[in-house]
């Protein structure tokens, strides 16, 4: 993939939008067995975490359940129908019996930020996951790679980069 590079940063371009589609990576070789233990797990997480939230001290602007959820709804909220559609494409290829794919991910003006803050919300999650006074586990080491090496690739092919192959296991 190339072609990012020409485009200015987004803050000295205030024509576009943050959620103006910029560009693609291409993640290949994308394991998706993992990528369904990765959305598991979140999606564990995310269950637990609000009901924390429906509770009576677990509510500050600060704390890892509130960093999460709020960052989730943020995203939902942004890019539900993209989200929505790119899950699809996974999901029926994972259906369909396969075990990886060269997945497309259309890359936002604001990507760089939304990959950095995720990362940097899953971090605390963690730690908070490990601290032990939850059902919800930190991230397995597999999934933590995936994200890791997802994060790099979108950044990496963001700034007009090639995209490598996962180099990982299923």
């Amino acid at each position: 993939m190339s072609g990012l590079r020409h485009y200015a940063p987004v803050s000295q371009r205030p024509d576009v939008d943050d959620r103006a589609i910029v560009g693609e990576a291409v993640l290949r070789d994308y394991p998706l067995r993992l990528w369904a233990r990765q959305q598991e797990h979140a999606d564990e997480v995310l269950r637990e975490f609000r009901l924390l939230l429906d509770g009576a001290d677990s509510g500050t602007a600060d704390s890892p359940p509130r960093q999460l959820v709020d960052l989730a709804e943020m995203f939902s909220t942004r890019f539900g129908p993209l989200i929505d559609e790119l899950t699809s494409v996974r999901q029926a290829r994972l259906d369909a019996g396969a075990d990886r794919m060269d997945w497309r991910v259309p890359l936002p003006a604001s990507t760089p930020q939304l990959v950095r803050k995720l990362d940097a919300v899953w971090e605390i999650v963690d730690d908070y996951c490990r601290a032990g006074d939850l059902l919800a586990l930190a991230r397995p080491a597999a999934v933590v790679a995936l994200q890791t090496w997802t994060t790099a690739e979108i950044l990496t092919q963001f700034e007009g980069g090639a995209p490598t192959p996962w180099p990982g296991p299923h």
